[in-house]
């Protein structure tokens, strides 16, 4: 988190990236002619319940968040928490040694384009308290996966998820029906010394929950939370219009490449940027890599700028709240960043 301006030229040096940057995120079209991207999800969230478990969770080599999972009462596995995941997804190798079936193939939309993929069933998924029948699971390389699974979007939908990074923990429950007028924005905690709390409205888009007041180098855009990226990835549309604001912008851009959970790779340009607002919050010390890939023509976001904000940022706060029912996210920065409202 920063206070820095966005002005000036304390974002123009060159971001720094080591080996390749692996983004994971998936969506699944379970039929030939459906796709789940793009599926709406249900107006009515679940109704609250006892289900809530705090669980011990882990990062996996690029800091993405784990979290033990069983599949019909085996583990604990490693399952990756991904919000960009609009399915949950096995390794190949953990439903081969659970002899978990093959109940046939469906198309799997990754960041980077899709692949048929074969598919199987698990009867019970169970995360701390929650448990949910997944009656279409992919199954990956363990490779691709980078865990034992990804948990998606079929388990954490209408639900109330804390990923607690500063005490690795995840606490899941059912989210609370909606009432009453959406804040705008809410800060406290910070004259009493406590870490601050920023709340920020947000909405439903193609079954993903996005950012409704976020802006990059004086660019509005379209943010998606995605904790199974390991990056934050703009799009091209992006990049055109924060280079068509700043001189020099496109000449600062070095190329490397995406790997989507697919197995398909893209070609990225990576640039340091100013601070990312997201609501009254301002976000520092972040780096995008742009490309025009797949998964935002599945979103029907060529024609306007939109970011997947990835694990590199949401691991910068004490925890990131989000609760789908409510749609509300509510991040909690350290307080020596005291990042401040933005006017």
């Amino acid at each position: 988190m920063s206070e820095n301006s966005s002005k000036g030229g304390a974002w123009s040096r060159r971001a720094t990236v080591s080996g390749l940057l692996a983004v994971g995120g998936c969506a699944i079209q379970p039929e030939a002619m459906v796709n789940l991207v793009q599926a709406p999800p249900s107006e009515q969230p679940p109704a609250p319940s006892a289900e809530g478990q705090i669980l011990e969770t882990a990062f996996d080599a690029t800091t993405r968040m784990t979290v033990p999972v069983r599949l019909d009462g085996h583990g604990p596995l490693e399952f990756v928490v991904d919000t960009g995941a609009n399915v949950s997804v096995v390794a190949i190798e953990v439903a081969q040694q659970l002899g978990l079936p093959n109940i046939g193939q469906a198309l799997v939309h990754g960041i980077a384009g899709s692949q048929l993929t074969d598919l199987t069933r698990v009867k019970r998924l169970s995360v701390g308290a929650v448990s949910e029948d997944i009656p279409r699971m992919p199954m990956m390389p363990r490779g691709r996966l980078g865990a034992d699974g990804l948990l998606g979007m079929d388990v954490l939908r209408g639900r109330r998820l804390i990923m607690d990074y500063k005490r690795r923990q995840l606490d899941i429950s059912r989210s609370a029906p909606r009432t009453g007028a959406m804040p705008v924005f809410s800060l406290s905690g910070v004259r009493q010394g406590r870490d601050p709390v920023f709340v920020v409205p947000a909405r439903i888009r193609f079954g993903q929950l996005i950012i409704v007041d976020a802006e990059i180098a004086g660019v509005k855009v379209v943010a998606f939370l995605d904790s199974g990226s390991q990056n934050t990835v703009g799009n091209g549309a992006l990049k055109s219009a924060v280079a068509s604001r700043h001189t020099g912008f496109a000449e600062r851009l070095f190329k490397a490449p995406l790997i989507s959970a697919t197995g398909q790779t893209a070609i990225g340009e990576i640039a340091s940027m100013p601070p990312l607002r997201l609501g009254g919050l301002l976000v520092g010390n972040m780096s995008i890599a742009f490309a025009d890939l797949h998964i935002f023509d599945l979103w029907e976001l060529t024609d306007r700028p939109a970011l997947l904000v990835g694990a590199d940022v949401l691991r910068q706060f004490n925890s990131v709240e989000i609760d789908y029912g409510r749609r509300l996210v509510t991040f909690r920065p350290p307080a020596e960043y005291m990042s401040r409202r933005v006017r």
